[in-house]
């Protein structure tokens, strides 16, 4: 019967890759810039069939050397190295440049998904003009909207009463209003 187990996700392949080829993969610290064609060696070197697939192991590569920490790595005059560890072909400057390049790219992506999500995660800011003592709103607390009635409107809070009866100080975007 075939063997039922195989790796599936870049994390695991790679933690696999650094078991068997420690002087080519890391998992943490420094990367080491690896040889053109080393997906060809992988293949090469192990039963690719029975622990993982031809396509997991080129998405696990791309990756590995797409992630900072390798581009980081990636310097003009160093060397390249095989599964081994031995020094292979020396890093141009093309290549650094390209590297550098795409490392940008990475963190410009990265600083504009975290300021969408900031965007998209603030709440749109109620001001308290618009809600007045007395008006029976929803707070936005966890993961279920909490009922409670607004007691005392201050300058940047808003103190809710809640049907368990304690009051609660809060910010107006946590509040939503029925």
């Amino acid at each position: 019967m075939e063997n039922q187990f195989q790796l599936t996700n870049s994390k695991e392949i790679i933690a696999y890759l650094a078991q068997q080829f420690p002087n080519c993969f890391t998992i943490e610290g420094e990367a080491k810039p690896l040889k053109i064609g080393i997906f060809q060696d992988i293949l090469s070197q192990i039963d690719s069939n029975e622990l993982l697939s031809k396509t997991k192991l080129r998405v696990a590569l791309r990756a590995y050397t797409m992630s900072w920490r390798y581009l980081y790595c990636i310097k003009e005059g160093e060397y390249r190295v095989d599964l081994d560890g031995n020094n292979n072909d020396i890093i141009t400057k093309e290549q650094m440049e390209h590297a550098q390049q795409q490392l940008k790219e990475s963190k410009d992506k990265a600083k504009a998904r975290a300021k969408e999500k900031r965007k998209s995660s603030k709440a749109p800011v109620k001001k308290p003009r618009a809600l007045k003592i007395g008006d029976f709103v929803k707070l936005s607390l966890g993961n279920k909207p909490v009922k409670g009635q607004i007691i005392k409107l201050e300058k940047e809070h808003i103190k809710v009463k809640v049907g368990s009866g304690m009051e609660l100080t809060v910010k107006p975007e946590h509040i939503i209003t029925k």
